[in-house]
Formats: C-alpha cells, sequence, structure tokens
C-alpha cells in the first residue's frame, strides 16, 4: 500500500516537473522572441548631432556598447580620431591618416547610429553613375519619406571618395562647420566593398544629420571613411524600414554645460 503511494507521488512529481520545465522552455523561446522581434526594428542613436556640432567631442560609452545594440552602424570616436563603421556586428575606425584598424572594446565613441540589420526590401543596379544617381533609385523604393531607414549597399566601383575628421585636442576651438569643409579626402578605385548608413526623415532637425548619411568599408578591410562620391556598378542595396527611434544622451559634464548656438547640417538630402 505504503509503497503503490510512493509511486504515485513520484509520478505526480515528475509530471509536474516535466510540465515547468515545458513551460520555462516557452517562456525562454517567448523572451528570445520578444528580443529577436525588438532588435530587428529600433534605429539606436547615441548623443545628438547638435551636441556634435557644438565641440562636444568626447562621450562616455564604449565600442562594446555600440555593438551591443546594433550590427550595422556609423559614428565618430572620442576626439574624432576616426570614423566609425560597423558592419556584420565588427567596428572599424578609419583614422585621418587614411589607414583602418580593429579598436578594442574599451576604445570610447563619441557619436554613433546603429540598428541591427533585418532586410524588409532589396534590389540590384548594374551601373551607378554618382552617389545622387543612387538616392534617385532609392528614393522610389522607400514606402514613405516620414519612416527611417537602414541600408547596407555592396558593389564593385570603379572609384571611391571618402572623408575623414582631423584628430582634436582640447581646448576644441573648430566646429564641425569648420572642420567638415577641410576634413582629410581619400580616394581609390577598382575594388569592391560595402557602404552602411541610414535615411532620416526631415523632421528629425538637430537631433541627428537628416537626409541620407552613408559610411564606407572596403572588402579588404584598407579603405574607409565618410561616403563623398562614387562611381560603382553590380551594386545590391539591402533596406530595413525602421519605426522605432531611440537617442541616448551623454552624461559628460561637458554635454550637460553646452550651448547649443551653432546650426549645421551637412548635405542635407
Amino acid at each position: 500500500m505504503i509503497k503503490n503511494i510512493i509511486k504515485i507521488v513520484f509520478g505526480c512529481c515528475i509530471v509536474l516537473l516535466f510540465l515547468h520545465c515545458k513551460n520555462e522552455g516557452e517562456k525562454d523561446n517567448f523572451s528570445k522572441s520578444e528580443m529577436e522581434n525588438e532588435k530587428s526594428d529600433k534605429f539606436y542613436h547615441y548623443s545628438i548631432w547638435h551636441a556634435f556640432v557644438n565641440k562636444i567631442f568626447e562621450g562616455d560609452i564604449t565600442a562594446a556598447e555600440v555593438k551591443a545594440n546594433g550590427d550595422i552602424g556609423l559614428g565618430s570616436y572620442n576626439l574624432l580620431d576616426g570614423e566609425l563603421i560597423m558592419l556584420d556586428g565588427e567596428l572599424y575606425q578609419a583614422k585621418e591618416d587614411g589607414t583602418v584598424v580593429i579598436p578594442n572594446d574599451t576604445t570610447k565613441v563619441v557619436y554613433a547610429n546603429a540598428t541591427f540589420f533585418d532586410v524588409d526590401d532589396s534590389f540590384e543596379l548594374e551601373s551607378v553613375a554618382d552617389y545622387e544617381t543612387l538616392r534617385k533609385h532609392i528614393n522610389r523604393k522607400l514606402s514613405s519619406k516620414n519612416m527611417f531607414y537602414a541600408f547596407k549597399i555592396h558593389g564593385e566601383f570603379k572609384r571611391m571618395k571618402c572623408g575623414g575628421l582631423h584628430k582634436q585636442a582640447k581646448p576644441f576651438n573648430d566646429g564641425l562647420d569648420i572642420l567638415i569643409p577641410n576634413r582629410p579626402i581619400f580616394e581609390r578605385e577598382n575594388f569592391s566593398g560595402t557602404m552602411v548608413g541610414f535615411f532620416c526623415p526631415e523632421f528629425i532637425g538637430d537631433i541627428n544629420a537628416s537626409g541620407y548619411h552613408l559610411h564606407f568599408i572596403s572588402d579588404d578591410k584598407e579603405f574607409a571613411g565618410h561616403v563623398m562620391e562614387f562611381e560603382a556598378k553590380n551594386l545590391k542595396i539591402e533596406i530595413d524600414e525602421i519605426h522605432e527611434y531611440q537617442f541616448v544622451l551623454p552624461q559628460t559634464e561637458a554635454y550637460k554645460q553646452v550651448g547649443f548656438e551653432k546650426e549645421f547640417q551637412y548635405k542635407k538630402q
């Protein structure tokens, strides 16, 4: 009799344990699914364009934090020490002398845009004569210019012209209105690579750069920077439409005290 009771109790415990594990597994799967859905449609933005324009050249987040919020992205490192390019979860740093390095996870970032790229649409172009032509082709594919978009664009480049920024030192005397027109420029011909970047609607104002903003990294990882002009063929354009926007403000004393006197938008498109 007692043995039978023990068997029944033991059997009930096994069933309850199985049901508990099953429910926990379903919760885990649901949580993972929720996280994937959340990641797929968020534009992460650290600092704001207006602060960047007004000589806030030091941030308080790291390269590791940028990678935790996306697998493609762009921006700049502290003291403007190189253009930031993120492709497939890897960060690159395009220095002012034209060299490309991989920063360590503790490298500080002053400004960043990032997202976990999820293709919503794609198309191909046999040839593109210039940047303006590419913008026109993409414009026809966008569902609305009131949305945000991320891009991953791979192709063969007959020529590519990229810009960087000169590394700064305190005290910071010049803002982007001076630095960008006098930026270092790098050019290369007959090679392949990928442009990554974003489109922000005009209403973004001083929070971000409106229009198209693309950075570039070559397949051999030896050429990178802010895209200025190019001629290309066999382009594959992938588009991710983004409906959620998150920006994180710096907690540095310089940011807290800065005035926003200067206004400057680079190449509104």
